[in-house]
């Protein structure tokens, strides 16, 4: 073994290398350094954490050490003739198997894999860990040795056998992790491009997320604001109101409940807010050091465009068109004589399809209409 194969104690005893191999699954850039520990620790040329596709051959390096992306190139180029990993059955989840295993030395430098990828870099001996697999693929940390030295030996199957549980354990983490980043980056960015007003706030009103729209009427201050960070209604009769719908819906010890509908003054001399409280359910929040609800607030703000012709609502209920476009507008807070007017129709018309829409949703006012409908269909456009 040459001198860059000697283990060094500090780097590469087990402990400190659980320690880089748990550090990697919070910061991926740390990989390289818990490869570095495993390839001192192995006595190996190089280490590899990659992927192989059982049904196209494809293989894929996601870290390695040390850095050398012609390997991991070439690798991917030779990997439908890897004689490595012709059978899948040879590859459990947590199994630690040798080149030897699959084929022998003998065998395999009469390859075109031997002669065009390993030979040309002096490599030879295997040794591979499965970290995880399923139907279509698996993960594999694989290290690999040069062909002037011995194979791979009971110690080293061994340390591998160890780290491998390591690598699975902070590999799994790092996944899920990157998993939920990616899938509530996905969300928030979905919630941005909404038309109407959403919050994410705790049971105190502390504020969490909010979205472009939300941002703008929280700055204008036209019915709700935020001050220090919290929620806060326009006059304190509406923040009562709205604090124990928050609190209501973030008490996990209730019973689930409908979303409550709030109508809260907006701006001066303008059509009033309708704020939906919803309960979110659990989430983890680190200033609890716990799992806590969290109420979501979608604001409707009066003089928006809701479309009857596909209103959730007015399915729900049977509405006519007619119908269904006096609710929208009365949905958007326009008076009566103004609906009217923009349907080209009579007031007493736009009463009578008004007293038809009570009679099929069991309402009996228009504030009793609006909260119903926001229920419904809290959607706006």
């Amino acid at each position: 073994m040459d001198s860059t194969h000697l283990p060094d104690p500090e780097q590469s005893s087990l402990v400190a290398l659980a320690r880089s191999i748990h550090a990697a699954s919070i910061d991926p850039q740390a990989w390289p350094a818990a490869l570095e520990g495993m390839r001192r620790r192995l006595g190996a040329s190089v280490v590899i954490i990659g992927h192989h596709d059982f049904g196209s051959g494809a293989e894929l390096s996601l870290f390695e050490a040390p850095l050398d992306t012609d390997l991991c190139v070439q690798m991917a180029a030779f990997s439908a003739r890897n004689p490595w990993f012709l059978s899948s059955e040879d590859y459990v989840a947590g199994r630690v198997v040798s080149g030897e295993d699959v084929i022998s030395p003998r065998d395999l430098r009469r390859t075109d894999f031997y002669r065009d990828f390993l030979q040309p870099r002096g490599l030879l001996h295997r040794l591979c860990g499965v970290v995880s697999r399923d139907s279509r693929g698996m993960h594999f940390l694989c290290a690999l040795r040069s062909e002037s030295e011995r194979g791979f030996g009971g110690g080293e199957r061994s340390d591998l056998q160890q780290m491998l549980a390591h690598v699975a354990l902070s590999l799994e983490s790092q996944w899920r992790w990157q998993e939920a980043a990616d899938v509530s980056h996905a969300l928030l960015a979905l919630s941005d491009g909404e038309s109407q007003a959403l919050m994410l706030v705790t049971a105190d009103a502390r504020l969490v997320h909010h979205n472009r729209v939300a941002d703008e009427l929280l700055r204008g201050r036209a019915g709700l604001a935020l001050d220090e960070h919290t929620v806060h209604a326009a006059n304190p009769a509406e923040q009562r109101l709205l604090r124990e719908a928050i609190s209501r819906a973030c008490d996990d010890s209730a019973a689930a409940e409908q979303p409550q509908v709030l109508s809260l003054a907006g701006a001066a001399n303008g059509a009033p807010l309708v704020v939906v409280v919803r309960r979110t359910g659990p989430v983890f929040q680190r200033a609890a050091s716990g799992r806590r609800s969290l109420a979501l607030l979608s604001v409707r703000c009066g003089g928006g465009a809701h479309d009857a012709a596909r209103c959730v609502f007015a399915r729900h209920y049977d509405l006519t068109l007619a119908q269904a476009r006096v609710s929208s507008l009365i949905y958007g807070g326009r008076p009566l004589a103004a609906i009217a007017a923009s349907l080209h129709v009579s007031e007493n018309t736009v009463r009578s399809h008004l007293k038809q829409i009570f009679q099929k949703t069991g309402t009996h006012s228009q504030m009793d209409l609006v909260h119903l409908h926001a229920r419904i269909c809290p959607g706006w456009t």
